[in-house]
């Protein structure tokens, strides 16, 4: 042989082992399905890459690894579907092999492995002792020679995994003294009526939305998609409700009733936007539930507190992971998770307060419209909604919070009559978004309420003193102080008959308690002159233009406001009357009026007061925190005061007329029908300009004026002035918070229809 016949079988071998080299890891697609296929020529590398696939969730990169017989036996489409299940099953997070030992005899190899899965429900679920078969196909390649008890030992065909739950009772919700917000296994009666059966149709119409919450309309649009010979459930309401009104439903009704167990929500609305509810888990929250051990028919808090709250009042399922035989039987327990306890959840707010502030919002309304709707009725059939908020002053507590108009969070569970399925289409197609909650996730004009900010102001940069006085006349022109309108108005310029009067000389005090409008205009010039965001930064320190944190978890929706920085002079002289661009939110002025009256502190309201089963050690535990202060002097905070609590009295006279100054008095300190309350209120009216006819009515308060206690502040929205729709509604909140009377509606609510009011562009009502 010669040396070049050794070089060329050296190069011909080099080239073969090189081949052979490329062979064993070259990408093939002849396998069925298209799926690609890969050339191991080591089991071990097989079945590693099987495994490292699960765990990817990469179903056809494992089907590639079976054998060509396994893949004859089992389509792609049947073999991913096994694992998508089993995954869904477990909730897989991870899949991990260790191969001990493999023994290959011939075209055939066998491992013994160790397996274990990683489950979201269940933790770690061994499968040890495995054994996995491989053969060699005709090019050589190692693959699986797969089987359905390759998934989990046991797992044969036929059978099937199973999770087994045994979820508690969902825990309750508190109000403050530990009556029930919402009860689990509580009774409530099913309203049922027949048009043609009723004894006095607009009676029974009355006490239904009265004792449901509803507004009449909605009562009526409901009967009016059936024959009146129909029987319709008409709404759910307490037992207790029900004893107490059985009597006058029967005679005005003519009703039948029914009973039954579900989650009870206190008043079927009155705490609805606070509480929440529960219902179905939501499709693009489906996932996200299952991997937390809930089942698809489980029901779990959609907003609220049942929301926020959703791992302490559910707690968690006991859960079995079992494969079972076609007959029933258990093959194995794979895993298992023992169940947490559901919790209580106790709330900041009063039972009896919430009900009387949703009560007395929901009466108003149906009071100021019903009773004569065929003439147009008052400014109840105008108002699109309201809202109501009472807080603790000295600790930022909740005590009632309402919006209207509500829902009954109790509609939204199964177990409800079939008859709710149109109460819930109403609710959803209603234009005044009654799920909404008015009292946080909208923000307003507030008109004169933010006279408040001005006066504030005012006093501490010393642009008007204390015991000056000040010529407020009907008109106001400005130009000298660089206003670019030639005249603003006084809202009382626009009253009628005795109420159009000019109020004279007037303190800085007075000024605020008779919500002068050219005292307003005259400081947000001054103002404007002293520093140009002087004013709006007041209105930041005493706590607008941002979010009050009020429990993010429950109110994640939380509108911040808008205090804009005045372009020009003439801006802030509306930003100065509570107009121009600015907005502020129900909860910030029940906050702001508490920081008034509690000498300047901020607090983070909030209404989660525990967490905890009633007797057991609670799992949390809430506390008053400060979250900053006004800055303001005693002699500023003082000057405040003085004017909010002429407001409400006749005590301070006009020096030419001698009619009473303050803007609200006869809500709160005439004689009957209102009668003199028999605790000090300290409050201010708004009426805010909206580019609509109907203004905002506004009224903010705190009580008592010697020890204040409770701050209140309400909005009706496109209604008329603040005082005639809005401190009717507070006094009956602060009637029941100081355990008094309740005060009676204005009766030209019911008796006169809805006259316009004429506030200009810029301008603001009382």
């Amino acid at each position: 042989m010669t040396h070049r016949y050794f070089l060329m079988r050296a190069f011909v071998i080099a080239s073969m082992i090189i081949l052979a080299g490329c062979e064993a890891v070259a990408p093939l697609t002849g396998g069925e399905g298209g799926a690609p296929q890969i050339l191991v020529a080591n089991p071990t590398d097989v079945i590693n890459g099987f495994f490292e696939a699960w765990n990817t969730r990469s179903y056809d990169a494992m089907y590639s690894r079976i054998s060509t017989r396994s893949q004859a036996l089992t389509t792609p489409a049947v073999f991913n579907t096994l694992y998508e299940q089993t995954d869904e099953t477990i909730r897989t997070t991870g899949v991990t092999a260790v191969i001990h030992e493999v023994r290959e005899q011939g075209n055939s190899a066998a491992a013994s492995l160790d397996v274990t899965i990683t489950s979201g429900l269940f933790g770690e679920i061994p499968d040890a002792n495995r054994t996995m078969r491989l053969v060699r196909e005709a090019n050589g390649e190692w693959r699986i020679a797969w089987t359905q008890l390759d998934i989990l030992s046991g797992y044969a065909p036929g059978s099937r995994l199973e999770v087994v739950s045994t979820r508690q009772p969902r825990g309750h919700i508190y109000d403050r003294n530990g009556e029930f917000l919402v009860e689990q296994g509580g009774t409530v009666v099913e309203l049922y009526i027949t048009q043609d059966l009723m004894p006095d149709f607009d009676a029974c119409i009355n006490l239904v939305s009265t004792l449901t919450l509803r507004e009449r309309e909605d009562v009526v649009a409901i009967l009016d998609d059936y024959n009146t010979d129909t029987t319709i459930s008409i709404g759910d309401i307490d037992q207790v409700t029900y004893d107490m009104n059985a009597v006058a439903l029967g005679e005005a009704c003519g009703l039948t009733i029914g009973t039954r167990q579900t989650r009870r929500y206190a008043g079927h609305g009155m705490a609805a936007h606070v509480t929440g509810y529960i219902g179905q888990i939501p499709a693009e929250l489906s996932e996200a539930y299952l991997n937390r051990g809930y089942n698809a028919g489980d029901l779990v808090g959609i907003i609220g507190v049942e929301y926020a709250y959703e791992a302490e009042l559910a707690g968690s399922a006991e859960r079995r992971l079992r494969i079972i035989e076609p007959g029933g039987l258990i093959v194995r327990e794979l895993g298992g998770a023992s169940g947490e306890t559901p919790q209580d959840v106790t709330l900041t707010l009063d039972l009896e307060l919430q009900r009387t502030a949703m009560q007395a919002i929901t009466d108003a309304y149906n009071t100021s419209c019903g009773f004569n709707e065929n003439e147009g009725g008052n400014w109840g059939c105008r108002s699109p909604g309201g809202a109501a908020v009472a807080i603790d002053v000295n600790t930022g507590q909740i005590l009632a919070m309402v919006s209207f108009p509500t829902f009954d969070p109790s509609a939204f569970a199964p177990d409800t009559s079939i008859w709710q399925e149109q109460y819930i289409n109403l609710i959803g197609a209603d234009s005044q978004a009654p799920i909404r909650n008015r009292a946080t996730q909208d923000q307003y004009s507030p008109g004169s309420v933010f006279k408040i900010v001005t006066t504030a102001a005012a006093a501490a940069e010393r642009v008007f003193n204390a015991t000056d006085l000040f010529p407020c006349t009907l008109e106001w022109r400005g130009q000298e102080y660089g206003d670019s309108q030639p005249v603003r108005f006084d809202w009382r310029n626009f009253e009628i008959d005795e109420a159009r009067f000019a109020t004279g000389d007037v303190t800085i005090s007075e000024a605020l308690a008779s919500s002068c409008n050219p005292f307003f205009y005259q400081m947000g010039a001054l103002l404007y002159d002293r520093e140009p965001s002087a004013l709006v930064g007041y209105a930041r320190r005493m706590g607008l233009g941002a979010v009050t944190g009020l429990d993010p978890q429950v109110f994640s929706a939380e509108a911040a406001g808008q205090i804009a920085q005045p372009a020009a002079q003439d801006a802030n002289i509306s930003i100065a009357i509570g107009q121009q661009d600015t907005q502020v939110t129900v909860i910030q002025m029940a906050r702001l009026v508490a920081a008034v009256a509690n000498g300047g502190t901020l607090y983070r309201p909030y209404v989660v007061q525990q967490v905890g089963r009633p007797g057991e050690e609670p799992l949390f535990t809430a506390s008053p925190q400060v979250v900053g202060d006004m800055g303001l002097t005693e002699a500023a905070l003082n000057v405040v005061r003085e004017g909010m609590c002429m407001v409400t009295t006749q005590d301070h006279p006009n020096r030419s007329n001698g009619q009473p100054i303050g803007t609200a008095w006869f809500v709160f300190d005439a004689d009957p029908p209102s009668f003199p309350t028999p605790y000090t209120v300290c409050g201010k009216t708004g009426t805010a300009q909206t580019g609509r006819i109907e203004p905002h009515g506004w009224f903010v308060a705190y009580a008592p004026a010697d020890n204040p206690q409770i701050a209140v502040a309400v909005i009706t929205e496109n209604s008329r002035e603040g005082s005639e729709t809005s401190a009717p509604i507070a006094r009956r909140i602060l009637d029941a918070y100081f355990d008094a009377p309740a005060a009676p509606f204005p009766e030209w609510w019911f008796e006169n229809p809805y006259y316009e009011l004429q506030i200009p562009i810029g301008s603001t009502g009382g």
